[in-house]
This record gives C-alpha cells, structure tokens and sequence, in this order.
C-alpha cells in the first residue's frame, strides 16, 4: 500500500495542474495528437486508478442517519463502483494469501466434462473421478464462500464423505457461469474452466482497470441514454438511473474492432439502405462479382455513380471487377431494402466518423452464440423495434410507433428524427458489477485492457 501511496500522491499533484482538461481513452488521428492526448489522458486516469484502493479493506458500513441520506442519493454508478472496490478487496485478498491452484484440465476432463448425473445414468466412480470434483469444489469455495466445502477434507479426515457432483454445486456452476459471459448449462467443459483458472491476482487488477474506466464515464451519466459495452454483448436502455430494457447485440470482431466512444443518436431510417463501405465493396464484393456477373442483381446492389443518393446508376458489365485493387472504385454500391439486406428493417444513426450505428440484422442465429464479435464494425441489435418505442416513450411522441410500423410494413424507406438528440456510450467495460451487486467479467477481445493496464501503470511509477 505505501507504493500506492506515493503513486496517488504523485498523481493527485499532476491532476491539479489538470483539473480543467476533461479526458478519456479514445482514438488518435496523428502521431503527434496520440502522444500528447494519451499523456493527458493518463495524468488523470492514473490518480484515479489508485485512490479508490487506499485503505478499501478498511471500510466499515455504518447505519446513521447521515449515512442512510447519503445512501439515498448515491447514483447507480456509484453503487457499482462501491461494490466493485468491495470485490477488489476480496479478490485482492485471495491473491495475498498465495492464490487458488489453477486446475489440471488433464484431470478434470479426463472422463469428460464434469456434470450432475442424470438419475437414469450410470456414474463413472473412480479415484481420479473423485479427485477431480473435489479439486472444483474447492476451487468453487474460494470464490463462493456459501458452498461447503467440507468434502475437500475427506483423505485427511475418514469420517468425512467424499465430494460430489450434486445440485448445489451445479447451482454454483450455473452462477459462475453466468458472471462469465459462458453459456449457463451447468457443466464444467474447456471453456468453464479457462475461467475458473484466471487467477484472483489476474481478477483483482481487471476489476482495479475497470474500476477507472467507470469512474472516468461518471461524468456522462445522464438522464436518459443507450449504453453499449462491448466485451458483454449487450446494449441498455438506461433513462434516471433505471435500466428500461437490455438487448443482446453483435459488436466487430477483432479485426474490425467496434471503437469506444460518445454521441448522440439524431435520427433512426425504417426499410434503410445499405451504403456499402468501400473496403468491403473492393476486398468482398468485387471477387464475388468477378466469379459471378449476376451476384448483384441477385443481392438487390446497384452501383450509383457519383454518390451514394445519386439517382444515375452504372452498368456493371462496364467495370473490371477481375483487376480491382482495393479502396480503387470510381462508384457506390448500395444494397437496396429488401429481406437480405444486412442492415435488416431499421438502423439508429448518430454521425460519427468510425461510419459506426446499431442496426437490425436477417442473422438472427447470432444472438443464440456467446461470443458474438463477429460484424465489421456496427452493432447488430435483437428486437430493434424495441429501442425506437423506448425512444417515442421517452420523448412523449405517441404517434411516431404507428408512423415507423407502417413505413416497415410498406417497405418504404423513411427517415425519423428524434425530438431530442439521446446519448449514446459504447464503452469498453471487461469486469462491472450488475444490478445484483454481483461482479461479472468478460473476454478482453480487443486486448484493450492489457494496452490500457500498462498505460496506467507506466504513469503511477513515475
């Protein structure tokens, strides 16, 4: 703690000559905007990363009246980032105390994935069988300080019963499971147990990280808006600190990263066309039509010619699709609304120059996956709809649903816009806590966290 100190010392005097620079991590066009921007963003990031934790383990609740006020006035933000340190200091803990043993995959699985038995099923009893349960069950019991684990003294102690694979260690399977992003079935296979085998040291720090990165969106909390965080999958309609509805989405996958950033979203088009980005329309397309001359006219595409809304279209037996070299085409291709069209029956648009929007999507099976980084870029919404009512509810415009299902229905394209700009954050949260107090973690994706950890590390050593 006293490196903390200092850190946080050092820190606290570099962000008074700061105190007037609002900052976040962010995009650089330049060289030289990227060295001074980081530097910047660092003096306060730093301070912030480290005095959350000076003297976390030492905080008592207490019932006063003071205390109850306070309490009532606490935002939800805050709440999270109180029960987020409050987890710090538990995992910090554990990781002092010489940390859990990682497990052997080569025990664990060798008879399969560990699961509860089905009552018409034979058990496979073995030693190894055995060994393997009781080395989860008290992997659990660090974690899950409910679970008993008393069954883990069973070679030292005859008396003791062996340790099982019964429902309440499936139950806590389950519940990690869930904190984890991992498909909830209750079974322990390889990628349950990649994740039971990150370190509490290794946790402790993603929740420090994060920790910050909330801290930093404190001053964008506002009273209504759209967050979507990334490494979840998963967009919120947020509106006085209440989550009004939470929708599974599709970010890009890491080569074609969704970035972090704020706007506002101005207006939303029903039956929209899809303006096909010049990258995909020379690396992806073009081959397709080199192979296939009527891939175009197949997928409802026209070329037009000087601009995306020019109504002068160009013939594509014109065009040398075989020779094309990327990011060189003259023209625009749009994909027109149709079922096929990528951009499903609406998209919600606030101009930014990632050329980045939520949008519907035909590839619905993608939201029956856990990891659902797989667009290029845009975030791919379920039950889209649901956001633009949300939107009219919010903004006290009755009529605008009955005009936005008959411009679906009509399959006309037709633009809407918002009576007021909504806020909208794609943040970068790997670890948070959720309306539960319980802490989740994700995937870091985009290896974002191992960037941004040694960013903030470099600065708290000076």
């Amino acid at each position: 703690m006293e490196t903390d100190h200092r850190a946080a010392k050092h820190t606290v005097q570099l962000r008074k000559k700061n105190q007037r620079r609002i900052l976040s991590f962010g995009c650089f066009s330049t060289t030289e905007k990227r060295t001074s921007g980081m530097a910047k963003r660092l003096i306060v990031a730093a301070a912030s990363f480290w005095l959350p934790f000076v003297g976390v383990a030492s905080t008592v609740s207490t019932s006063t009246p003071k205390a109850l006020e306070e309490a009532s006035n606490t935002s939800a933000l805050q709440t999270q980032l109180k029960q987020m340190k409050s987890a710090y200091a538990f995992y910090s803990s554990i990781a002092q105390q010489g940390d859990w043993k990682p497990l052997d995959e080569d025990l664990l699985l060798r008879d399969g994935a560990l699961r509860l038995a089905a009552a018409d099923s034979e058990t496979i009893n073995s030693d190894d069988r055995e060994q393997a349960i009781t080395a989860l069950v008290s992997r659990l019991g660090r974690e899950y300080t409910s679970l008993d684990t008393s069954c883990t003294h069973a070679l030292k102690a005859v008396s003791s019963t062996p340790c099982v694979f019964n429902e309440n260690v499936e139950s806590v399977v389950r519940e990690f499971q869930r904190r984890h992003g991992l498909l909830v079935d209750g079974v322990v296979g390889k990628n349950t147990l990649a994740a039971l085998n990150v370190a509490a040291k290794e946790k402790a720090q993603q929740l420090a990280l994060n920790i910050t990165r909330l801290e930093m969106f404190e001053e964008k909390d506002s009273d209504a808006y759209v967050l979507v965080n990334i490494p979840e999958y998963r967009l919120r309609y947020i509106s006085k600190g209440e989550v009004k509805a939470t929708k599974d989405v599709v970010v890009g996958k890491p080569s074609w990263a969704t970035p972090s950033f704020s706007d506002h979203i101005e207006k939303f088009v029903v039956n929209p066309e899809w303006r096909i980005p010049l990258s995909i329309a020379t690396k992806e397309i073009a081959p397709k039509v080199a192979d296939n001359p009527k891939y175009l006219e197949e997928n409802n595409i026209v070329i037009r010619k000087n601009s995306f809304v020019d109504e002068e279209l160009v013939d594509p037996n014109t065009i040398d699709w075989e020779n094309m070299k990327p990011y060189q085409f003259d023209h625009f291709l749009v994909k027109l609304p149709n079922e096929k069209n990528p951009l499903g029956k609406v998209k919600y648009l606030f101009p930014n120059r990632h050329a980045v929007y939520v949008h519907d999507t035909p590839y619905q099976q993608w939201f029956k996956e856990t990891n659902r980084a797989a667009s290029h870029g845009c975030i791919r919404l379920q039950d889209p709809f649901s956001l633009a009512k949300l939107i009219a509810e919010e903004q006290g415009v009755e009529s605008l649903m009955d005009n936005v299902i008959s411009a679906r229905d009509l399959r006309q394209s037709k633009t809407f816009h918002l009576k007021e700009p909504l806020p909208i954050h794609l943040v970068y949260w790997t670890a948070w806590a959720d309306a539960d107090g319980k802490v989740n973690f994700r995937n870091d994706i985009y290896q974002r966290d191992r960037r941004d950890a040694k960013a903030l590390t470099q600065v708290a050593s000076l």
